[in-house]
């Protein structure tokens, strides 16, 4: 018999006797539930599918509550919204796992590194460039400046040192570079628009590779003779040789991309002219290509003195100032600093002296520039800062003061404080000023009223919208100098806000899932979840030689090969969820905008069950839904899984606490796998690596038995994972 309901100010109708919860789903009004299957009575472990129901105090459980002839039903309340919220902060305050691996979190493109990674162990080159060019068009770059941040945060650390992300990286993007034909993405179809990009540097250079893909007219315009921005002008060829870089940038050339070089913006271009040429969007990704002053007396006027990143761009351009058998100076202690140094060598300088303020622990460049710099020879004199700088005859007169260090400041590094009368002159041919980059602005004005912040580019953080229509922008011209890999990030967020710009749809930031870890830092980890893993020591890049890097810009680090990649890669310790992209907890957890440490208390740790031939048992992950150990009773007539102990200490075990591969009784159905909504039972895949990875699903029929049975099949390019249940 059909009965009349409302939901949410709909009259649907419903049968006598269902659940709230399946005369909802019957209606297409979706309520999330974790613990609930229709192969079983409602259970209610999880609480999660509440709802209100006019006339009935407070919210109740949809699985167990029958509808009823005029029942008036509200699924997406705010005192709803609010106890479904409080329901998943409580399972998750027992969940112990990460969702995505501290890599993968930490990279500003937030890259699958795990995926990729498990992709090269398991000797899938193609498959892992494909999942890095998805968040980073410039593997080939990256795999030779990038900063690593990733690799600080690798939970290999704990055990004998990170993994090699960088070298594996830029081994798969080599192998592509040397093909005949690389790998592209499929085009979408073209959508008539047209897109203007400021800047051929590596937001520029990452916009246009996604914009292309998306079916968009992309040109760059760009106020130098050759792509890359400071990728070319202020990174020097020994870390990234010009015919590499160029050749990268060949290839985002190929998916449709003209860039036009030798055009000045706000000059030779302007806003007006890029929209009456027909350019429905326009991002402003000019970076940080000025450098800054020393700020001392004496400094306007001295031919002595030069800028850093200016120095640099001199060298690419062939326009470098004599260095042969010169005294050299650099004062900072960032990258380019080290990258001044280094150049000054390889220019025939007798000596470089680097002068920083503070010591060497705080110097924000690089530990492995560092490390290079003093190794080929560079001079540190730290805890001295320049006072003035003055000309006698051919030389440059630098006054230093000696420095100590006080409180930390604001940066978190200790603040240096000048000894009274410690003044001394340093003799030099040069002095170069490498304490930081700002942004050329000159177009800013009537024909381009963008509004700039303290000399930057005002645009949001997420979505890199301006103040003015249809103009975005990104990377360094709104950040101030950064990574590289900041920068490619931006110019993927860029890309995603113009795409719907010029389809005319609402622009909104990439949608940020909820993940779980288990710590903020590896170094809180019990070191006995380490015991039993078998230290491997990290891959060594091969390097020139010192005297192989002399009066030369040859690359110095020669790349990994095919045995050293698996090998590195074998290292990772797969630290994120292999359910991850099935995973329901995240998924309502990302909708309800929960906070794991809401209800934090002490959590039980359990070992992992790898015992069983077909399936792991992760009890850490383990939410007590019961749904595993009802269907293996209810459905399969087995009994193996039961709910062991009472209050924090129950979990979910087999018979007599057994390792799950011990039960003898085990038919290897599978089915408690495919009824866990999160990954504390999952299938073993017969590779290196087990991912996770984002899977392609064909849908088929088991023939074994003649039951006839629906199963999926799931691949990852041509090679097959696992099979599950539909």
């Amino acid at each position: 018999m059909n009965i009349n309901i409302n939901i949410n100010g709909k009259d649907y109708t419903a049968k006598a006797g269902q659940t709230i919860l399946q005369a909802c789903r019957e209606n297409g009004v979706f309520i999330p539930t974790l613990c609930h299957d229709e192969r079983l009575k409602p259970f209610g472990s999880c609480m999660l599918c509440r709802v209100e129901v006019e006339g009935s105090r407070g919210t109740m459980l949809a699985c167990g509550a029958e509808v009823a002839d005029g029942m008036v039903i509200r699924t997406d309340t705010e005192a709803v919204r609010k106890s479904r919220q409080v329901c998943l902060e409580l399972l998750a305050s027992q969940h112990r796992g990460d969702c995505k691996a501290p890599c993968t979190l930490t990279c500003p493109a937030h890259i699958d590194i795990q995926g990729y990674i498990a992709h090269i162990a398991n000797g899938r080159f193609e498959e892992a460039l494909k999942l890095i060019k998805d968040r980073n068009p410039l593997p080939v770059v990256c795999g030779r400046i990038c900063t690593r941040p990733c690799e600080s945060e690798c939970r290999r650390n704990a055990v004998d040192g990170s993994v090699a992300i960088d070298h594996l990286k830029r081994y798969v993007a080599d192998l592509d570079l040397e093909k005949d034909v690389h790998y592209l993405p499929v085009k979408a179809p073209a959508t008539g628009k047209k897109a203007a990009i400021i800047g051929a540097g590596p937001a520029g250079l990452s916009a246009a590779w996604y914009l292309a893909a998306m079916g968009h007219d992309v040109t760059i315009f760009d106020r130098h003779s050759a792509p890359g921005g400071m990728l070319r002008y202020g990174i020097p060829a020994y870390r990234m040789p010009r015919e590499t870089l160029d050749r990268e940038v060949e290839i985002i050339k190929s998916l449709g991309v003209k860039i036009v070089y030798n055009t000045n913006f706000g000059t030779d271009i302007t806003l007006d002219s890029l929209k009456k040429d027909g350019f429905d969007s326009i991002l402003l990704a000019v970076g940080s290509q000025v450098g800054q002053p020393l700020g001392v007396p004496g400094e306007d006027g001295c031919k002595g003195v030069l800028r850093g990143v200016d120095f640099l761009g001199s060298v690419t351009e062939g326009k470098a100032p004599d260095f042969n058998g010169k005294k050299i100076m650099v004062v900072g202690g960032g990258n380019t600093a080290m990258d001044c140094t280094r150049t000054a060598l390889r220019l025939g300088a007798s000596s470089v002296t680097l002068v920083y303020r503070r010591t060497m622990a705080e110097m924000p460049a690089d530990k492995m520039e560092i490390e290079e710099a003093e190794l080929e020879g560079v001079e540190f004199h730290t805890l001295n800062n320049p006072k003035s700088v003055r000309t006698e005859g051919n030389k440059t007169i630098v006054t230093l003061i000696r420095m100590e260090l006080g409180e930390p400041d604001s940066s978190g590094r200790r603040a240096p404080h000048e000894v009274a009368g410690s003044e001394y002159d340093f003799e030099v041919d040069y002095v170069i000023s490498a304490i930081g980059q700002t942004q050329d602005l000159s177009f800013v004005g009537d024909g381009c009223s963008v509004s700039v912040n303290r000399g930057r580019l005002v645009a949001d953080e997420k979505t890199c919208v301006t103040n003015l229509e249809g103009v975005f922008a990104a990377g360094d011209a709104v950040t101030g100098p950064k990574t590289a890999i900041m920068a490619i990030a931006a110019g993927k967020a860029a890309a995603n806000s113009m795409d719907k710009y010029m389809r005319g749809e609402k622009i909104v930031p990439e949608k940020e899932y909820y993940n779980h870890t288990k710590a903020k830092h590896y170094s809180e980890l019990d070191a006995s979840e380490f015991e039993n893993v078998e230290r491997k020591e990290k891959v060594k890049m091969p390097m020139l030689t010192i005297e192989q890097r002399r009066h030369n810009f040859k690359e110095v680090e020669l790349g990994i090969t095919r045995e050293q990649a698996i090998a590195e890669a074998s290292r990772c310790l797969s630290c994120g969820c292999k359910d991850v992209n099935e995973c329901k907890l995240r998924e309502f957890a990302t909708d309800y905008n929960v906070m794991q440490d809401s209800f934090a208390g002490k959590i039980s740790k359990h070992p992992i069950d790898e015992s069983h031939p077909y399936i792991v048992r992760d009890p850490n992950k383990c939410i007590m839904c019961g749904r595993c150990v009802r269907i293996c009773q209810e459905v399969q007539g087995l009994g193996i899984l039961g709910l062991i102990g009472r209050g924090y200490g129950v979990a979910v075990q087999p018979e007599f606490s057994k390792p799950f591969g011990e039960v003898e009784n085990c038919v290897r159905c599978g089915q408690c796998v495919s009824a866990c909504p999160v990954g504390a039972l999952t299938e073993k895949v017969k590779l290196a690596q087990p991912g996770p990875f984002d899977e392609t699903i064909t849908d088929t029929v088991c023939t074994f038995c003649g039951a006839g049975c629906s199963l999926q099949l799931r691949t990852v390019g041509e090679e097959y994972i696992r099979t599950t249940a539909e």
